[in-house]
């Protein structure tokens, strides 16, 4: 009698440790949830874990926002994981933002009232297909979000980008709660814009940033104000804070002045500077530029040289004319790996970037300023260069004579107290509507000023982003926009990689077995360690 009663309390004390392990993890779970919100990310790239930009975004926000998720609940199944990922994401926002966001999350169903609701936000109504047992069905549907400020709204339409959705929020926050940074355009006045004579049974001339760079544009507008520059008769605004010089095809002196005063005052220019103009119309012609600005450049100790770089191994195959097969083209450099400054917040993340007839910059390390040097992007030591007479026409390979062969600068960033363009030199000669304040001349920039100068403007074009589906290209410059602009934070979530793991239809009989094993494997963690305190226990009390 006396052993069952040890066998029973033996018995009840192991399913009071079960219990008692339990009670505990649960307990440990809603107090992390309720108090601290944190929890194991071991997802591939960490995916609901939230960036630096992320968290000093929505931690300084100053006021109430109310994000309005519109999402109806019949949806396709390709769009469950998405629908996961979105839900799971902004409940981490609004975990992280002290109370400052509150989610509403709503399905619009089959009421009139609300469908008309979502639409008014700005949400579009999408027609979605699934494909089924019965057949492909066209379903309509929201999926999309609104937030709000006060007065002010900004709004997701369609959600349907993983990569970017965590990006897409921050820069919809900051444009809805802060400042926005103003992008002043120098383009080059009336004749002086970047012109392209693009191929096709009739030759189309573009010119100008915007017909040149929609895309790029579009894309930065997201954040950013762009402001045109031109025709420049007066100082840069103070209100600017970066300036993008968009490869205009000549800069007058007044225009220069103003550029060199503004870099003096601690700001950040970006030059968009090839070496060689080219013309695509009728044929492939490239002739060496003249843009009334190298030796603005030169006195900052960039010099782009007016040469074309060529890659013997790192190029793009391009298909010209009515051509089958795509050829090698050496002029079209792709730089990746090494090419790439991987310690620059610029440049680690974009994989591969690839420049047409592309030149090289040389930097002067001999100036006195004390200024930092930063090569951003580099050509490999089995490139070469061709300079003076351009034959840009594609050719085997075998007709190349690769000569030189040295890794070269593409694009580089100098930062520091530079001194004026004008220091020494006489200002440029200016008429009755363009007065110099001479008496306000700044000689030394009056705080660290950053410049960068890229040998090449095409790379970020409609046409060649197009033409070979680089992406890395516009990132490029919308990062550096971002570096020297806004938040450098920002770059690190502006594409981020979504992994998917399936149960492929092609390993059903393995499907199963897994399913079971992630349905079975905490309660029976938890039975194993009811049992082994449970013997624990009782070995104790038989050695009593």
């Amino acid at each position: 009698m006396a052993m069952n009663s040890k066998k029973l309390s033996s018995r009840a004390n192991a399913y009071l440790g079960i219990v008692t392990l339990v009670v505990i993890l649960a307990v440990v779970g809603l107090t992390s949830e309720m108090f601290f919100h944190r929890r194991l990310d071991l997802t591939e790239g960490r995916q609901f874990t939230l960036s630096k930009a992320s968290l000093n975004t929505i931690r300084s926000l100053p006021d109430l926002v109310t994000v309005k998720v519109v999402m109806s609940k019949d949806l396709p199944t390709q769009f469950l994981q998405i629908r996961t990922h979105v839900v799971d994401l902004l409940r981490e926002f609004e975990a992280q933002a002290n109370g400052k966001i509150t989610l509403v999350f709503e399905d619009p169903g089959e009421s009139e009232t609300k469908r008309q609701q979502a639409t008014s936000l700005g949400i579009q109504e999408v027609q979605l297909q699934e494909q089924s047992s019965e057949g492909l069905q066209i379903k309509k549907g929201f999926f999309g979000l609104a937030m709000t400020y006060g007065d002010k709204k900004e709004v997701i339409p369609v959600l349907q980008n993983l990569e970017s959705f965590e990006y897409d929020l921050v820069v919809k926050l900051k444009k809805l709660t802060g400042t926005i940074k103003t992008i002043g355009i120098l383009e080059g006045g009336q004749g002086a814009k970047l012109s392209m004579t693009l191929p096709g049974p009739q030759p189309k001339t573009t010119a100008g940033f915007d017909e040149n760079f929609p895309t790029l544009k579009e894309e930065a507008e997201k954040l950013y104000k762009l402001e045109k520059l031109d025709p420049l008769t007066g100082p840069i605004a103070e209100t600017v804070d970066l300036v993008l010089v968009a490869a205009p095809s000549r800069l007058s002196e007044y225009e220069k002045f103003r550029v060199d005063q503004y870099l003096m005052k601690g700001k950040s220019v970006i030059f968009l500077s090839p070496g060689v103009d080219m013309s695509l119309g009728m044929g492939i012609n490239g002739t060496a530029s003249h843009n009334n600005y190298e030796d603005l450049l030169q006195h900052y100790g960039l010099g782009v040289k007016k040469n074309v770089v060529l890659e013997d191994r790192n190029f793009q195959f391009v298909r010209f004319g009515n051509s089958f097969f795509p050829s090698p083209y050496p002029y079209w450099i792709i730089v990746q790996g090494d090419g790439l400054n991987a310690s620059s917040p610029i440049t680690s993340k974009l994989g591969a970037v690839s420049l047409p007839w592309a030149s090289s910059i040389e930097v002067d390390t001999t100036k006195k300023d004390s200024s930092k040097i930063e090569v951003l992007a580099t050509s490999t030591k089995g490139s070469w260069e061709e300079a003076n007479n351009f034959f840009l026409l594609p050719r085997d390979l075998k007709e190349f004579l690769p000569v030189s062969q040295h890794t070269q600068a593409l694009a580089v960033l100098k930062s520091g107290k530079l001194h004026s363009f004008y220091e020494n030199r006489p200002l440029p000669a200016g008429d009755s509507t363009q007065k110099l304040d001479t008496a306000g001349l700044l000689k030394v920039a009056q705080k660290e000023c950053r410049l960068l100068v890229i040998g090449n403007a095409l790379f970020a074009t409609d046409f060649f982003v197009g033409y070979t589906n680089s992406v890395a290209n516009l990132h490029l410059v919308l990062n550096s926009f971002d570096q020297l602009a806004l938040d450098p934070d920002l770059i690190t979530i502006r594409s981020r990689e979504i992994s998917n793991s399936p149960i492929l239809e092609a390993r059903k009989s393995k499907k199963v077995p897994i399913l079971l094993l992630n349905l079975l494997i905490a309660p029976v963690a938890l039975l194993g360690a009811g049992v082994f305190m449970g013997m624990r226990r009782k070995r104790k009390e038989s050695m009593a």
